[in-house]
């Protein structure tokens, strides 16, 4: 990961190194000295735009050893003048050293020696006193800063591994606390309707024989049922067969419950959907529910298909299901929670509606969430599917 981002970094800089070095160039009265600087620093920004704009993501050798050539090229014309330039040959050795596999990121350093020594030996140092040891020192830089680099790399690299490890402990840790949490509140949840059904019992058994006391039987027994139905559903959704379904036929499928509320569904383009079809009508019921028994009046439901974005950014033709409703709305801080196991505002509900919607809808690789409607005024829910073409 990192490798790629230094890689990134180094397309760029290397651009901006290029422009910013006309500027000293010119200053220095290089330019003027040596007019062929200016075209080799021309061609080597042309190149470097190009390969910046087409193969910016793709790490490659070609782009170091050009940086190399580039700088011999400069060193070569301005040898006379000035031999600082050489400092230049350490960038691009330093971050080859970088990016490139220990073994073959030597390959740099030596070619840097090789250049510089043949424009050294060029120059006419074949003659001069202490020629060998110019090139020399040079080349004890290069392979000391190459050695730095990878000594920079395998640092990095053990705690880019250190760093994972932690986010995979915490991930870790977090899913056993959502674990410990989900287990104590259906604990609770069992706890009530099971501390009713012991009193009854105790009750019948002492020869009480109360029709209410028999209600409460049938009615906790029902809401264990209920409970343990929707823990199974929410506990696995990916399981069940799929079909190829419509959206809008399993929306005008649904037994809704009651409601004197107006109730309206506007289906703009309808989306065929793979998916269980019992799930799908768990998902529009349980959302359609909770908007019917929230909303003061009214009640939107709207189906469209768009090109939207799924879980993972990635932008394709979705069937969007939008439930609008006119009550007052969810509260910004609860919207986080919402999809939590248990999470209910409801005396008799199980708290498991919207977290079984959000299993299912992520297990079809779709999205669900909730904001502020536009129309009506309450709460909207939207569901995302992706659509079977």
């Amino acid at each position: 990961m990192y490798i790629k981002l230094l890689f990134n970094y180094y397309m760029v800089g290397r651009l901006l190194f290029g422009l910013a070095l006309l500027l000293p160039l010119q200053m220095t009265g290089f330019l003027t000295a040596s007019p062929r600087l200016l075209w080799v620093v021309l061609i080597y920004v042309f190149i470097v735009f190009i390969r910046l704009v087409t193969s910016a993501q793709k790490i490659n050798y070609f782009d170091f050893l050009f940086d190399i050539v580039f700088v011999t090229a400069v060193v070569y014309l301005t040898f006379r003048l000035s031999s600082f330039l050489t400092l230049i040959y350490l960038f691009p050795i330093f971050f080859s050293s970088l990016v490139i596999s220990t073994r073959r990121s030597f390959l740099f350093p030596t070619v840097a020696i090789a250049l510089y020594a043949t424009v050294v030996y060029i120059y006419g140092g074949r003659t001069e006193q202490g020629a060998l040891l110019d090139p020399a020192l040079h080349g004890f830089a290069f392979f000391v800063i190459t050695l730095a680099g990878h000594g920079l790399k395998e640092r990095i690299e053990r705690q880019d591994v250190y760093i994972r490890r932690l986010e995979e402990e915490r991930a870790r840790m977090q899913g056993y606390e959502r674990l410990f949490r989900v287990s104590a509140d259906l604990a609770h949840e069992l706890r009530n309707p099971l501390a009713s059904i012991s009193a009854s019992v105790q009750f019948l058994r002492e020869g009480s024989c109360d029709p209410e006391l028999v209600e409460m039987l049938r009615a906790e027994t029902e809401r264990l049922s209920r409970l343990v139905e929707d823990f199974l559903i929410y506990s696995r959704p990916s399981e069940a067969p799929t079909d190829l379904l419509s959206v809008r036929k399993v929306i005008e499928s649904l037994g809704l419950p009651f409601s004197d509320k107006h109730y309206t569904v506007e289906v703009i383009e309808d989306g065929l959907v793979r998916a269980n079809r019992t799930f799908l009508e768990v998902v529009f019921m349980n959302v359609i529910k909770n908007a019917l028994e929230a909303a003061q009046s009214r009640v939107e439901v709207t189906v469209s298909v768009r090109m939207l974005p799924d879980a993972t950014g990635d932008t394709g033709k979705r069937v969007l299901i939008e439930v609008e409703d006119d009550g007052p709305g969810i509260p910004v801080n609860d919207r986080d929670r919402i999809f939590e196991p248990f999470v209910t505002t409801k005396p008799k509900g199980t708290g498991l509606g919207l977290a079984i919607a959000y299993r299912i809808v992520t297990g079809y690789q779709g999205l669900i969430m909730f904001d502020d409607a536009i129309r009506l005024g309450g709460a909207r829910c939207s569901v995302i599917l992706p659509v079977e073409e």
